[in-house]
């Protein structure tokens, strides 16, 4: 067997761990939507000015997540998890503040890149801590709470978001100030310190020549620089062809993300109960990716509430079959010391995927104004090739899966039925 389905029963700093990301989605969500219309309205910028200006974010965060992953497994996991987003109180109230009085360019850059940073350093400690309260057979299934708390905040946060942006888009960020303040609260007082450091810490050197001669790792990595590249066409990309090519109202962007929110809310568990019981972790991948694919062909329309709904859910859908195997995937073949250092390496580079794909999708979509319908159609072509990568290399990972694990997998992936105790969190 690969993973088994468990949500009762999990490790209560799952739980909690699952109720701050709700409160950080419905706070942050509308954030990473809206922010491009800021730029382009607000501040007049061309659309690669601003994918340039929401790539660089990318980066940064990208860079800064490879080295906090190697911090989270030296330090610990709560402290990264409470401290590092103190800061971020300030820096939403003044993106608050700059938006208001309509103040430079720069200085809402750089408020808004310090955001990125301190944000960037807690996401490698939230996914090593389920890792370490999670058995292997639990892992997907923890990685699903976390998921469906998160989603049912950014089922609520970008329509709250959107209402809010009828009088302002500045004050969507002073809510996420005020959200943040509860996160820090509630992390503080009920988070318990989920891994001691063994002092075996990796350096970022021998970080570098570990993974490079993972090859089971570096495809997976590879793959996922490719999907990260389409897949965030689906924010910058589909706000700006939305509002401001096709000149439909901010209100539909709230409708689409709190659908993309609820559907993972309704969805996620019974997709769980299939995916712990069918086929493995890169087939489900694979299958998710297809699906994303046929959603971004569905945008070859003209984006009508109703296609915009109908994108949303299905690219929901394949969402679903694939948001809970990544930290799986990636945790199940690091070694436990090594497990933050994996996860940030992973993210140093599909985020430098997303870096390129917000540039590059905008640049695109600059250059097929007046045809939008073939930007989506190679969009879409492209995610479709990207699922048959990850068949492609499903035998080696059930090879490494097997070898890590200490127990055979079938290579086809179809579950054994295993024991009531064998999915217990430590």
């Amino acid at each position: 067997m690969y993973y088994s389905y468990r949500l009762i029963g999990l490790d209560r700093r799952v739980w909690l761990l699952g109720i701050t990301r709700f409160i950080r989605s419905f706070g942050r969500g509308s954030t990473f939507i809206l922010l491009p219309l800021v730029f382009t309205i607000y501040y007049g910028q061309s659309l690669v000015s601003t994918g340039l200006i929401i790539g660089s974010g990318t980066l940064i965060m990208a860079v800064v997540q490879y080295y906090a992953g190697v911090w989270t497994d030296k330090i610990g996991r709560r402290k990264i998890l409470v401290f590092t987003q103190i800061p971020n109180i300030l820096f939403y109230t003044l993106m608050y503040y700059f938006i208001s009085i309509h103040s430079s360019l720069l200085a809402l850059i750089a408020a808004w890149f310090s955001t990125v940073v301190f944000n960037a350093l807690q996401y490698p400690a939230v996914q090593a801590t389920v890792a370490d309260v999670t058995s292997v057979e639990d892992r997907m299934s923890g990685f699903t709470a976390i998921r469906l708390m998160a989603n049912l905040g950014f089922a609520v946060g970008p329509l709250t978001g959107a209402f809010l942006a009828g009088f302002g888009l500045q004050y969507i960020f002073l809510v996420a100030a005020a959200t943040n303040v509860v996160e820090v609260i509630m992390l503080y007082r009920f988070m318990k310190e989920s891994y001691v450091p063994t002092g075996a810490v990796i350096s970022i050197k021998e970080l570098g020549r570990s993974y490079r001669k993972d090859a089971v790792f570096v495809s997976f990595t590879v793959i996922g620089i490719l999907y990260s590249i389409l897949s965030t066409q689906r924010s910058s990309a589909l706000t700006i062809y939305t509002v401001v090519l096709q000149n439909q109202p901010i209100i539909y962007l709230g409708y689409v993300w709190a659908l993309n929110g609820f559907a993972v809310v309704l969805l996620q568990v019974p997709f769980l109960r299939l995916m712990t019981a069918y086929l493995n972790p890169m087939v489900w991948r694979a299958i998710g990716v297809g699906f994303g694919g046929l959603s971004f062909l569905i945008l070859i329309r003209s984006p009508t509430l109703a296609i915009l709904l109908a994108f949303m859910f299905i690219s929901t859908i394949g969402e679903d079959f694939m948001a809970p195997t990544t930290q799986s995937i990636i945790t199940s073949i690091a070694p436990q010391e090594y497990r933050g250092s994996y996860i940030g390496a992973y993210s140093l580079y599909t985020s430098a995927g997303t870096f390129v794909g917000s540039i590059l999708g905008l640049w695109m979509l600059s250059i097929f104004v007046n045809i939008p319908y073939e930007f989506w159609l190679i969009i879409a072509a492209a995610t479709l090739l990207v699922g048959a990568l990850y068949i492609a290399m499903n035998p080696s990972f059930v090879r490494r899966f097997s070898l890590i694990t200490g127990r055979n997998v079938p290579a086809a992936g179809l579950q054994q039925p295993h024991s009531q105790d064998s999915g217990k969190s430590k």
